[in-house]
């Protein structure tokens, strides 16, 4: 049984609207299933012209400017356009989708917001997104999760579906909701909320996440602005945008497999995936700010940016585990809820 967000089957990859992002800038490994099929192919002396060796495997060669060999003028595969899809690397050919075995017989998959267009297809959309039971896994590449419960398979979907239940109850805010998800997971009275602490803490984790080095004018400068706006900003962006942020803690909780994302307990996970959110809260307040507006596709490229340091930056998430890990649960309370 594979378990699959019902946003999957409307992603088309299409190049030519996001200039391929996924296939610049990063080593593309080529597994061994794809190897046989390139040595076998009729253009087999074209295709290993674009391989280069690596210790012992083959990546994709890449242009002076990044680009992978084998994208056309339009930004499309020429792999695919000649082959098919089945002809990619694993990688290629699963990405965006995120596919995780959970145990034996359960699978889970959905798709990352690092690409552009499947961000538009899971964000943009005002209904819920739902989810479904299917018998066929369409990706080859698939990610071994089980070892990392700390509970067994069934009650980790039984949680998880509690949870996201608790994120798509439109008669709360997005606030509301976040505090509603923490009462699953802790059980104690929790302090009021500080702002002043809330804008300390995520000007902290910031720094660290983008090692930016803010001088203590800076921090000052960041901080008085932050308290002279959030409330007004965020009012705005809610009223305008609510969807858009519910699909987001949907999709973030589904795909990275909340609350046994991370090592440690389902409530430090829950802890990691608040501030996470919090500091999306927090760049977007400070786009508004430098913009003075803020489009639809303002927000769906700042969620894109930020997505890109969470998943491809180690610094990006290690400075939110950090503050969820090591905080208090008073304070904690006290700077994001």
């Amino acid at each position: 049984m594979i378990i699959r967000a019902d946003y999957i089957e409307k992603f088309q990859c299409d190049g030519k609207i996001c200039g391929s992002r996924c296939c610049r800038d990063w080593k593309i490994f080529v597994d061994d299933e794809t190897y046989k099929k390139f040595l076998h192919a009729d253009d087999s002396t074209e295709i290993l012209k674009n391989l280069e060796q690596e210790n012992n495997s083959f990546v994709l060669k890449m242009t002076e400017q990044g680009l992978c060999k084998f994208l056309d003028e339009n930004f499309l595969c020429r792999l695919q356009k000649n082959h098919g899809e089945d002809f990619l690397t694993a990688v290629c050919q699963s990405y965006p989708r995120i596919t995780y075995k959970l145990d034996e017989e359960i699978f889970q998959q959905s798709m990352t917001l690092t690409c552009p267009v499947a961000a538009k297809i899971i964000l943009l959309s005002e209904e819920k997104i739902n989810f479904v039971e299917e018998s066929e896994i369409k990706s080859r590449l698939i990610i071994n999760f089980s070892k990392k419960f700390f509970y067994s398979a069934e009650k980790f979907l039984q949680v998880q579906s509690r949870a996201i239940k608790i994120l798509q109850d439109r008669n709360f805010s997005i606030n509301e909701r976040l505090k509603n998800l923490c009462g699953l997971f802790h059980k104690k009275s929790s302090p009021s909320f500080d702002i002043e602490k809330n804008s300390d803490a995520l000007i902290k984790i910031f720094d660290e996440m983008y090692n930016a080095n803010l001088t203590d004018e800076k921090k000052k400068i960041l901080r008085r602005n932050y308290l002279n706006n959030r409330e007004k900003i965020l009012s705005q962006v809610y009223e305008n945008f609510s969807f858009v942020f519910e699909n987001y803690l949907t999709n973030e909780f589904f795909m990275r497999c909340y609350p046994c994302a991370f090592v440690g307990d389902d409530w430090t996970n829950c802890k990691i995936f608040v501030t996470s959110y919090r500091i999306l809260e927090f760049s977007l307040i400070l786009m508004t700010l430098s913009k003075k507006t803020l489009t639809l596709e303002d927000l769906i490229n700042l969620i894109c940016s930020v997505n890109d340091k969470l998943d491809h930056s180690r610094g990006g998430m290690n400075a939110i585990k950090n503050f969820a890990e090591n905080v208090d649960d008073e304070k904690f309370f006290s700077a994001m809820i």
